[in-house]
């Protein structure tokens, strides 16, 4: 059988992002055993592990993994692991509460439960002052969908700056670029995503 490369993240329950991960490769037929899914669910979704799942892969790769604090995540590996910095994906509330990230933005339908995990995760510190937040509801042909904004104190602009870019009727490299420093990304590491993200257009997109 095939191998393929699988990502485990360990989250932090104070914060719910990763403060441990560990790359591996297993047949994904034996992997989608030990989670009882389709093989093809594993390209599609990521997982939150039951213990008897996490105790499966641990004797599959015959690794004993600590008692986890929080929760445990399995993933497939995607473009963003192989950049050659740290994605603040997953990462957001972390890196802004040590300094490291003055923005950062979510959207997803009203309902939606990942939503309200990450305003849960946030709450305290915006209760305390630590963090802003700003909500922006607004509605996409049937869905009722809603942004929402945390800033670091001092950094209020970025909000403003943030609508008047997602304003803007067409996409382009140069507003990537002024995202991704929004979102407090260096200009090396923006120029780095946006070429990944031509190259890859490159390869998808069909010869005329």
């Amino acid at each position: 059988m095939a191998m393929e490369t699988f990502l485990l993240k360990f989250l932090s329950p104070e914060t719910g992002c990763s403060v441990h991960e560990m790359r591996f490769e297993a047949p994904m037929e034996a992997v989608a055993a030990i989670l009882d899914v389709a093989t093809p669910e594993l390209t599609e979704h990521l997982f939150y592990l039951e213990k008897s799942e996490l105790d499966g892969l641990s004797s599959m790769l015959a690794l004993r993994f600590s008692e986890p604090d929080g929760d445990v995540v399995l993933t497939r590996s995607q473009l963003i692991d192989s950049a050659p910095y740290l994605v603040h994906t997953n990462f957001e509330l972390a890196l802004m509460l040590d300094g490291r990230k003055p923005f950062a933005m979510f959207l997803d339908e009203e309902s939606s439960g990942i939503l309200k995990e990450v305003r849960a995760y946030f709450q305290p510190y915006v209760d305390s002052g630590a963090i802003i937040e700003r909500v922006a509801p607004f509605v996409q042909d049937k869905f009722r969908l809603v942004h929402i904004l945390y800033v670091l104190p001092n950094e209020e602009w970025r909000f403003d700056a943030y609508a008047e870019l997602m304003s803007e009727r067409r996409w382009t490299d140069e507003s990537e670029y002024r995202l991704g420093r929004l979102l407090g990304y260096t200009e090396e590491q923006c120029q780095w995503w946006i070429t990944q993200k031509r190259e890859t257009r490159n390869v998808t997109e069909p010869k005329a």
